[in-house]
């Protein structure tokens, strides 16, 4: 089992991985918004790529969430018969996934209708033809979930984290080449081609594990049964999450023109702090809290909680310096060409609301992996369908209200609750005389809260004096402002997350 000071060094590596992957996707959707804008033409692609997203985020997510714990369990007593039992399995997603594929090229026309109901009819008619361009993506895609499971479990991070990087330079270049001479269309077969590049880049790794089509489902339907009694609950969770992609959208088509593509572009911003910093920690912590999980649930927790603690220690910063200069980062990264300041500024209305709930995007995803772990998955799931359910409601209230603003705000709180719901849930599981974990997670969530409130007001005072600086000196100097007196309240107030990070590089 991998130390603590391991498993910094791995998120290290896979941030910065992460890192470039993150600038060539600003650079992707930076170069997308240069030549088409909040167009109605840029939101007929984004609702068109709602469809494929939906299925092969349900299904490769599903499918690499659940992969880890089989894998590591069957691995435990052979290694030969676990490789290929996810062989098997992976062959009977991809007939599940090519039987998707074919029924939604089958009804095309409703669900289309179902996604864009504000688009007019040449709106709609260009939506299905994308539409039908991008959805064999989804074999690519669980192809590649699927893969980025087997190596995640073997502790391989670096091939993973490089498929966003693929996927990005492949449709910067369709973009590129593409958009000129084909319009829109171009746009649709760079997705196909970077779907195809995620998995071709873990592909040769893949192969050293025995990992290998297996047709022959007979032998072998008994645990496939049973495996899917457990992956069910994943899937229609990992269902649940995009739905509410879906309805924000949805809700969007009715509004002002250009808010589907505002909603987006606040989106793909908001996680860049995600990607790049907090979800690397989720993505390495997991096989860890798998394991401890087989050990016994003392092991798992203390774990679990301690990551928990450093997800809070981490995002409280980026957190601040996006809701201080919020406007000034949608200006550096999208305002060019067709992307004008009125574009900006729907964006910002959105991005203001994703910013302040920053926190809970990453511990829902941390705890929802925490119940996989435990093999609860149903309790994942209901909270999953519960959030959509509150998602829905409050879009269509704060919407009339907030235009797209609500619709992000919307999706922030339902974060927050099923956030809270779970981890609630985690502390009514656990016994009386283990409790004292999550006292110091109350702790430190104070703590972290009381420096984030201080450091918000102290920048947001400083703030006007740096706006008649060029945007990169503002981003800079409120930046700096903020990660510094973040780290010094941090030693101040002995924050346990930043003497755990010091105990590690003494000891090495």
């Amino acid at each position: 089992m991998p130390t603590l000071s391991h498993v910094i060094k791995s998120v290290g590596l896979v941030t910065i991985i992460a890192a470039i992957g993150k600038v060539l996707g600003f650079g992707r959707e930076s170069i997308i918004a240069a030549y088409f804008g909040a167009s109605s033409m840029a939101d007929v692609f984004f609702v068109a790529s709602l469809i494929p997203t939906i299925l092969f985020t349900a299904l490769g997510s599903g499918l690499q969430a659940g992969v880890i714990p089989i894998y590591l369990e069957k691995r435990a007593d052979n290694q030969l018969k676990a490789d290929e039992f996810i062989s098997v399995l992976g062959s009977f997603f991809m007939l599940v996934a090519a039987v998707m594929t074919i029924a939604c090229m089958i009804f095309i026309k409703p669900l289309v209708m179902l996604t864009a109901p504000g688009f007019s009819d040449s709106e709609l008619a260009l939506t299905e033809s994308l539409t039908r361009i991008m959805l064999p993506s989804l074999l690519f895609f669980t192809l590649s979930y699927m893969a980025t499971g087997v190596l995640n479990a073997n502790k391989r991070f670096i091939l993973p984290a490089l498929t966003s990087t693929a996927q990005n330079t492949v449709i910067i270049a369709a973009t590129v080449l593409f958009a000129a001479p084909f319009g829109i269309e171009g746009l649709a077969w760079g997705f196909v081609f970077g779907a195809a590049s995620q998995f071709l880049i873990q592909y040769p790794s893949l192969k050293q594990y025995g990992i290998r089509p297996i047709v022959s489902f007979l032998p072998h339907k008994r645990q496939i049964a049973q495996t899917l009694d457990t992956f069910y609950p994943i899937i229609i969770a990992a269902l649940a999450i995009q739905l509410n992609s879906v309805v924000d959208r949805i809700i969007a088509t009715s509004l002002e023109t250009g808010s589907v593509s505002a909603l987006n572009y606040a989106n793909r911003l908001l996680w860049l702090p995600l990607s790049i910093v907090l979800t690397p920690l989720i993505t390495v912590l997991y096989p860890s809290i798998v394991e401890r999980a087989l050990i016994g649930y003392q092991s798992f927790l203390n774990l679990t909680l301690k990551g928990l603690k450093s997800l809070l220690f981490l995002a409280i910063p980026f957190m601040v310096v996006m809701l201080i200069s919020g406007n000034s980062l949608i200006t550096l990264a999208f305002q060019r060409g067709a992307f004008d300041a009125s574009a900006t500024e729907m964006t910002y209305r959105a991005f203001i609301f994703y910013s302040a709930c920053l926190p809970f995007f990453a511990l829902r995803d941390y705890l929802m992996n925490a119940f996989y772990a435990l093999k609860k998955t149903k309790v994942a799931m209901y909270s999953c369908l519960i959030a959509v359910l509150l998602n829905v409601l409050l879009s269509l209230v704060l919407s009339r209200y907030l235009g797209v603003g609500g619709i992000a705000l919307a999706s922030g709180i339902s974060m927050l609750l099923q956030s809270l719901y779970l981890f609630v849930y985690l502390w009514l599981k656990t016994a009386r005389a283990d409790k004292a974990a999550f006292r110091d997670v109350f702790q430190e969530s104070s703590k972290l809260t009381i420096i984030g409130a201080v450091i918000y007001g102290m920048a947001l005072w400083i703030h006007p004096l740096t706006l008649k600086l060029p945007i990169i000196m503002e981003l800079v100097i409120i930046s700096l402002l903020v990660f510094g007196l973040y780290l010094a309240l941090s030693i101040l107030f002995k924050v346990s997350s930043l003497q755990a990070l010091k105990r590690i590089r003494s000891s090495n």
